[in-house]
């Protein structure tokens, strides 16, 4: 099972923004089964439309307050998740895996950044946790709180936060999983003067998780800083998994390349006899071929995020941030080549089927 948490600073203008076009991109890579994002920053976006865009079997949203919050909850076909609780700042849910049939609940928080609301979120948390006590849990999200004076790259810590947050934890039976990767997950981006880098998200569970996920691990990814200031998280614990088959999918940058249209057209034109739901299953088949010959974009993207990463694993002090700063570039600009709207793919097939 594979959850995915992300602070991403705002959606953007719209789900197919530079932004969400590389969430989307993340969601599809990481094959997680559930996501939690939050800060959204707009309230234009419905869970008919989340479904649509990211092809999940559902979703909850908590809109956001003017430009300030906003939090959505997504899930595949592979979970059964009923929500308990959808607020500013927490959303709590009963989930169970349906190819296991393992049953969890599910915290998903986004902490309070003046840190006025903190006690009373995680009084619903505690609550939740008590009348869930036999559940494993899993706690998932932006805290806006550090837990150990190692979780930010200064001694500049406020310490008494930091125990109450600490003790709140502990109340709740949870610890923390640790992570692979950068060892940060926030900056202040500001590298030419005094960066901050703080662990702020994470993944907390209690001893029933460990029971029932024995081998569960974190992984921090890179900060794309022009995205967000927040790294995206997730969790992947080890086990026999069912292998779906995945539906066919046009790909935009299918588009960028000179013998595309030529090769479909072609493809389409060889079963004009068959009928039209074989003619599509011909095509798609077809297809599938002609990209395993290509080097997708997201190979290139993959590529980029790991040298990120490898600049951002390196101590604070030592971070080349000018070379993060170009391999950023370079990442978006071959983002870019993605962003072909969804109506353009969507006229291809229509002049190809005609």
């Amino acid at each position: 099972m594979k959850a995915l948490g992300w602070n991403c600073q705002g959606m953007g203008k719209s789900l197919d923004s530079e932004k969400m076009c590389h969430f989307a991109r993340m969601i599809h890579s990481t094959k997680a089964q559930v996501i939690f994002v939050s800060e959204i920053k707009s309230s234009k976006v419905n869970a008919a439309d989340l479904v649509t865009r990211f092809s999940m079997a559902d979703s909850i949203v908590v809109p956001s307050r003017r430009r300030s919050g906003g939090l959505w909850l997504m899930w595949n076909d592979d979970l059964q998740v009923s929500v308990h609780t959808a607020s500013f700042h927490i959303i709590l849910a009963r989930v169970v895996h349906s190819i296991s049939n393992l049953k969890f609940g599910l915290v998903c928080i986004y902490g309070d950044p003046y840190h006025r609301q903190t006690n009373q979120i995680w009084d619903q948390v505690a609550s939740f946790v008590y009348d869930n006590c036999s559940l494993p849990i899993l706690c998932i999200g932006d805290m806006n709180e550090l837990l150990y004076d190692m979780d930010k790259n200064s001694p500049n810590v406020n310490r008494a936060r930091m125990n109450v947050f600490r003790s709140l934890v502990k109340q709740c039976g949870f610890f923390d999983l640790g992570f692979s990767g950068p060892a940060y997950t926030w900056t202040n981006k500001r590298f030419s003067s005094n960066p901050v880098f703080e662990r702020l998200d994470r993944c907390l569970v209690n001893a029933e998780w460990c029971d029932a996920y024995p081998i569960s691990n974190v992984y921090n990814m890179p900060i794309i800083h022009s995205l967000s200031d927040h790294a995206a998280i997730l969790l992947s614990t080890d086990g026999p998994v069912r292998k779906i088959k995945r539906s066919f999918k046009f790909e935009n940058w299918w588009l960028k390349e000179q013998d595309f249209q030529s090769h479909a057209q072609a493809v389409w034109s060889t079963s004009s006899k068959r009928s039209f739901y074989s003619r599509t299953n011909h095509l798609a088949g077809a297809l599938r071929i002609w990209c395993r010959k290509k080097k997708p974009l997201q190979q290139e993207l993959n590529a980029l995020e790991e040298k990120i990463k490898q600049v951002q694993m390196q101590p604070a002090h030592l971070q080349d941030h000018n070379l993060e700063t170009q391999l950023v570039n370079s990442y978006h600009r071959t983002a870019r080549t993605t962003l072909t709207p969804y109506r353009k793919s969507k006229n291809f097939w229509k002049r190809s089927m005609t």
